[in-house]
């Protein structure tokens, strides 16, 4: 997966000059994307910030406030339980999931950061499975719950 995530970091941001979203579920998944991200735009001075369990409520707003103004910074490096949900990160029209997790409300949230008021392109989703993994696992249970959750809303008459 690492290798494929260098691939869109090099497409994207190096010659695209694209600011990229990327998602993990755990820290040390994190931790492993933010050196590559780091040793990737080295050279080009473009930068990485992050957000994940270890960093304090109070510095996450900057965090996001360099990634959406300040033109070196390219890539944003989240935690999906942690910076998943109440933030805005428009400046990015492109999102990779790296992993997710199993809670459909906390992805549904996580799919809402880079598409929100004031996104003027069209978002791009990019996950990065292998074929018989539990990565894969994880997102076929999530479109599962995703078409309960809009059979729910759209039919709820028929149930009440």
């Amino acid at each position: 997966k690492l290798n494929a995530l260098e691939d869109i970091l090099h497409d994207y941001v190096l010659e695209g000059k694209k600011k990229l979203v990327i998602f993990a579920r755990f820290i040390p998944e994190v931790m492993e994307i933010i050196k590559l991200s780091e040793k990737t735009l080295k050279k080009s001075g473009m930068k990485t910030v992050s957000i994940y369990g270890d960093i304090k409520k109070e510095d996450r707003g900057d965090i996001v406030q360099q990634f959406q103004k300040d033109t070196q910074t390219m890539v944003f490096v989240g935690q999906i339980d942690t910076a998943g949900t109440g933030i805005t990160l428009t400046a990015a029209d492109t999102c990779v999931y790296y992993s997710v997790n199993f809670n459909y409300a906390t992805y549904s949230q996580s799919l809402s950061r880079i598409h929100r008021i004031g996104q003027r392109n069209t978002c791009t989703y990019i996950h990065l499975l292998m074929e018989g993994t539990v990565d894969e696992l994880l997102l076929k249970s999530l479109e599962k719950k995703e078409d309960l959750a809009k059979t729910i809303v759209d039919s709820w008459r028929n149930y009440f």
